[in-house]
């Protein structure tokens, strides 16, 4: 199924989380279909039993008692889309599911091609989050990414709106609510990320642990950002990965996770001149990220903890974003800001390309090989004014569409 479409499909769906997953399988079957087939046989992912195994004995029970309303919309998603219920938990756990040769195989050789750049802005116009999103070109091409806008009943007492991007069938990879709460992951590899809950028997680890991807939607389900908080560092995990939320609050965190701990990253503050200052009511901060830890905590000296990402565009894709957020900062009048589209041109970055911010396909490798990676989306969310604008591929060759949603007092 190639499409030459210039946007995502951009999906409402309300009603129960049962009824909501139920509308969303429907309305993308032949692509959630499509895309459970190609990651059953992805050469990233262990053989399908093993995954059936880590699916049924671990993520299933974990998610019914972690995030019951999370486990209905999947089981909708499944009935809807006519796919088996394992499959549309494999979309949702790729990216754990990915990590089981970490602590088997050579450094240089781990792959993990869902590399990300993320950033947030806040400044005295408001707050805005967002990242480029990069990944296997399969995606891309065959345009199996979905805007999702889901409203919720007024009896969940959830925020009214949720709205993410995410691959077909997933409940979203970064997102924000109508609470002005946001959020975008990008990827972490460490040597103490794990599969050692997993037996040929039945039985539990206690508490088994859910996919990364569920603990980040649970934050969307909040309206307080504290509790928010709260359910990202609580999620129970066995693999790291970088989380950034931001609120309109004018308050963002980035935490470093790893599995039963975490580091934590606060804003930097800038001013005028592009010197680092104390945090201030009216002043300009940031946070930007990719794929290496960069916590002051982060010690690899330790021994017990240390980064397995091979290296490549992550080590500069973050400071190529903060240099460029710095220069707007420097440049913007004070009242001003640094508007979405400030936003959009940072991420369009193409310092280094192919392997840049904005990435082109390539294969990461010389000579080169097989699997074709780019940025397959890039997106901004202003969680103050309630807008998303998300383009589909690398943001310096695209065009942007934006969303709106209803904010909420």
């Amino acid at each position: 199924m190639t499409t030459s479409s210039e946007f995502y499909q951009h999906i409402v769906v309300t009603g129960t989380p049962f009824e909501r997953g139920f509308s969303h399988g429907t309305q993308l079957k032949e692509k959630i279909q499509q895309l459970a087939n190609h990651y059953m046989t992805e050469a990233e992912i262990p053989p399908w039993s093993w995954c059936q195994n880590v699916i049924n004995n671990y993520y299933i029970p974990a998610l019914k008692k972690y995030d019951p309303s999370s486990h209905a919309e999947i089981e909708g998603i499944s009935k809807g889309s006519e796919t088996p219920l394992e499959q549309i938990y494999l979309i949702n756990a790729r990216y754990d599911l990915t990590k089981y040769l970490n602590n088997k195989s050579n450094l240089y050789e781990v792959k993990d091609e869902s590399e990300c750049t993320v950033a947030t802005v806040i400044d005295e116009t408001g707050v805005r989050i967002g990242q480029n999103w990069d990944l296997d070109s399969y995606v891309y091409d065959n345009d199996l990414c979905v805007i999702l806008e889901a409203h919720t009943q007024p009896e969940e007492n959830l925020p009214k709106v949720i709205i993410s991007l995410g691959e077909v069938g997933q409940l979203g990879r970064s997102g924000m609510n109508s609470r002005g709460m946001g959020l975008c992951a990008s990827s972490l590899n460490a040597n103490i990320d794990n599969f050692t809950f997993t037996k040929e028997t039945d039985g539990f680890v206690n508490p088994p642990p859910i996919p990364l991807s569920f603990a980040r939607r649970k934050y969307l389900s909040c309206k307080n950002w504290a509790n928010g908080l709260k359910y990202v560092v609580g999620a129970p995990r066995h693999v790291s990965g970088n989380v950034l939320m931001a609120t309109r609050e004018k308050e963002a965190i980035d935490l470093e996770l790893v599995p039963e701990s975490y580091f934590v990253i606060y804003p930097t503050f800038v001013d005028s001149e592009g010197r680092e200052c104390l945090p201030n009511t009216n002043g300009r901060a940031f946070i930007s990220h990719s794929n290496h830890f960069t916590s002051p905590g982060y010690s690899p000296s330790s021994g017990h903890l240390y980064c397995r990402n091979p290296g490549g565009s992550s080590l500069y894709r973050q400071r190529r974003v903060a240099t460029r957020l710095v220069d707007y900062i420097k440049s913007q009048p004070q009242g001003k800001g640094l508007p979405v589209p400030v936003i959009q041109d940072c991420f369009s970055d193409t310092v280094c390309s192919p392997n840049a911010v904005s990435e082109v396909k390539n294969t990461r490798s010389e000579p080169e090989g097989d699997e074709v990676l780019m940025t397959v989306a890039s997106v901004v969310y202003d969680l103050t004014n309630g807008t998303m604008t998300v383009c589909k591929g690398p943001p310096h060759l695209a065009k942007w569409k934006t969303y709106t949603i209803a904010m909420e007092d």
